[in-house]
């Protein structure tokens, strides 16, 4: 039985707002990270002294965008996880083999993304993810998915705070080697530069090593961080919280105590970053624990914000829109990445570590708007996005409808 093409009658379309949005959002925290060294992303003075204007688009983007758009993500994943399981079992369909399909190829993409793309992949950790988080999917209460999540995010923030902490009593060469993700050497900095600036077997060198590091950091903290969010999505679908099933008032609360939270953790953040002047221990400290946190209750609060546009019904031709990118997110995701290593990686336009910081976001904004265009004139035509399509086909075994016009 076929249960990949659903319906739009069958879609919950506060979800793929939700995820409209947090596609599009995922590009902001990205940009930095393809555009520049990594540690630019991190760093607003790793390249020296920073303009007033350079710093302030530092800090827009940590406030409201960095590990908050992926922690979204991360929590409609686990909400869709659910939602595929309880339609196939709807459907008298065993659901845990098509689960696994569908994470053993998205690690499949997952993989080709980060090695031969751009080495900031998500989709393969949010596979790997996948495969465990499953079993709670079904059989567990929202209730004990929430208690599962906080104790994981729980552990994952004390666990990076201390690590902070312990920055003071290390020897002064393990210091320095920590002190080279942040502030990396004028050396490897300019290694960095000529192997992205360089062709694509220059760049596969460089991005052979820094994923593959990347993946091996994602088994360890990826149950404590990601799979904790993919619960807490779960939760949040089964009582009605995602799919904006709940009442204004209710959301206007939640908001309120999210909100609040955040911006109050988010401002210890701050000042923990400029009493420590951005020194190794303040950054370790901020991106390990402190904005990891505040993270999940501006997700949060964003959740709030987008359930209580779609239960207004205002602006209904832009909601429209940022769903058709949601419906597309796979990609809308993997086009992001296309666009900007053409962009500023040698084999394409090579205007790698040429921008200033604010510059960037212009390129953002040029390609929001090309997707909330191009995303709901192509599912107009089309039942799938392409790679959501070829997902689909690749899960089920056989080719899904794609063209309206032959259905």
């Amino acid at each position: 039985m076929d249960i990949a093409a659903s319906q739009a009658s069958e879609r919950h379309q506060s979800l793929d707002l939700l995820r409209g949005f947090a596609v599009l959002g995922i590009l902001v925290m990205n940009i930095a990270t393809i555009a520049n060294i990594n540690a630019f992303y991190m760093n607003p003075y790793v390249l020296g002294e920073p303009s007033s204007i350079n710093l302030n688009a530092w800090f827009v983007n940590h406030f409201f965008a960095d590990q908050k758009f992926y922690t979204l993500f991360s929590m409609l994943f686990g909400a869709g996880i659910m939602l595929m399981a309880q339609r196939a079992n709807n459907k008298g369909v065993a659901a845990g083999p098509i689960h696994y399909r569908r994470m053993g190829w998205l690690l499949f993409f997952g993989l080709i993304h980060g090695y031969l793309i751009w080495y900031g992949d998500i989709l393969a950790t949010y596979a790997l993810m996948g495969f465990w988080v499953y079993l709670l999917a079904l059989n567990t209460s929202a209730k004990k998915k929430f208690i599962i999540a906080a104790v994981l995010m729980g552990l994952y923030f004390l666990m990076m705070y201390g690590i902070s902490n312990l920055f003071y009593q290390m020897s002064e060469a393990d210091l320095l080697e920590m002190t080279e993700m942040f502030y990396p050497s004028s050396d490897t900095i300019a290694a960095e530069v000529a192997a992205y600036r360089g062709s694509w077997a220059e760049q596969f060198d460089h991005r052979l090593d820094f994923y593959s590091e990347m993946l091996l950091n994602a088994l360890f903290i990826g149950p404590l961080r990601i799979g904790s969010a993919m619960l807490l999505g779960m939760a949040l679908y089964q009582t009605g919280v995602l799919t904006a099933q709940r009442s204004k008032g209710f959301y206007w609360k939640f908001l309120a105590v999210c909100l609040t939270l955040g911006v109050l953790i988010q401002y210890y953040d701050y000042r923990v970053l400029q009493q420590g002047d951005f020194n190794i221990i303040a950054l370790f400290k901020s991106f390990g624990a402190l904005n990891s946190m505040a993270a999940v209750f501006i997700a949060l609060a964003y959740v709030a914000i987008f359930c209580l546009w779609f239960k207004s019904g205002l602006g209904l031709w832009i909601r429209h829109k940022f769903e058709a990118v949601g419906r597309m997110a796979f990609t809308n995701y993997i086009t992001q990445s296309v666009i900007c290593t053409t962009i500023f990686y040698g084999f394409g336009f090579g205007y790698f570590a040429e921008l200033e910081r604010y510059q960037l976001y212009f390129i953002v904004l040029a390609i929001f708007m090309l997707q909330l265009v191009w995303s709901e004139l192509w599912l107009k035509k089309y039942y799938f996005g392409p790679l959501e399509w070829l997902w689909r086909s690749l899960t089920y075994g056989k080719l899904q409808r794609f063209s309206r016009a032959h259905s």
